[in-house]
């Protein structure tokens, strides 16, 4: 007997039998807030592996130019986190050799790793989910739903944009922590911070190389953003508050200060 027919038999047993009916599984799916699911088997199941997933490489399915476009992004992201690194904790220079074999092995092997084909096995699962992803995302926009990573559980929170903003709306009721401006004070802090560093150098408190490091960048600077997480693992649905900003922008003031 072959290795596939008494797979498929073993398959079907297991099925029928009472035992596997009554098992429960422990892979944590997604929290759904809704009445109904408005999402198909296939669709459930894929939200089912949560974040964490490691997908096939859908790149490869992509234009040549949009591998491209990534390739570059990947690249100048790796070759700056490096040699800043390397020119500050151990003093190499950014026009170094060994910089420049880095930048040459580093392009070498994303080409590599984009430009890889797949297997037609992994192209029709890289197609399948793609597809799936399209969906998902077009019952989410349609039915004006917001899908968020949990706190603890890391598992997606499936809910509708109305009453989680009504939830938000309650946290800031009963905890007064927050207050809405009326406007935009970022221009003018940024112009305060700006104005005070030129002063500190004008007096030469600071060197010009510290000055460079510590001064804030009109273009990537912006302001912190609020956000919600859903805490799906306490007995009572709650939200936690989250406020994130980007450590770029206050990290150089906070170093050398």
């Amino acid at each position: 007997m072959k290795i596939r027919p008494l797979r498929g038999i073993l398959i079907k047993n297991l099925r029928r039998s009472s035992s596997a009916k009554n098992t429960i599984g422990v892979w944590p799916e997604p929290y759904l807030d809704l009445l109904t699911n408005v999402f198909n088997r296939y669709e459930w199941n894929y939200l089912s592996f949560g974040p964490s997933c490691i997908r096939i490489n859908q790149s490869a399915i992509r234009p040549r130019h949009q591998q491209e476009i990534a390739i570059q992004k990947d690249y100048k992201s790796i070759y700056d986190k490096v040699g800043h690194h390397l020119s500050e904790h151990y003093f190499v220079p950014m026009t170094a050799t060994i910089l420049k074999q880095h930048s040459n092995q580093l392009l070498h092997n994303l080409n590599l790793s984009y430009f890889l084909p797949l297997s037609y096995h992994d192209q029709i699962l890289a197609f399948n989910e793609a597809k799936l992803v399209a969906l998902i995302q077009r019952k989410i926009k349609k039915h004006n739903l917001i899908l968020r990573v949990t706190d603890k559980g890391y598992n997606f929170y499936i809910g509708t944009e109305k009453e989680f903003d009504k939830k938000a709306q309650n946290i800031f009721q009963e905890t007064n922590a927050f207050l809405e401006l009326k406007e935009n004070p970022f221009n003018k802090i940024q112009d305060n911070v700006i104005h005070l560093l030129n002063q500190i150098r004008t007096k030469n408190f600071i060197f010009q190389w510290q000055c460079n490091k510590m001064m804030p960048n009109r273009i990537k600077c912006q302001l912190a953003h609020l956000y919600f997480n859903p805490k799906t693992h306490k007995l009572l649905f709650l939200i936690q508050v989250v406020l994130h900003s980007s450590q770029e922008n206050s990290r150089s003031l906070v170093y050398y200060s």
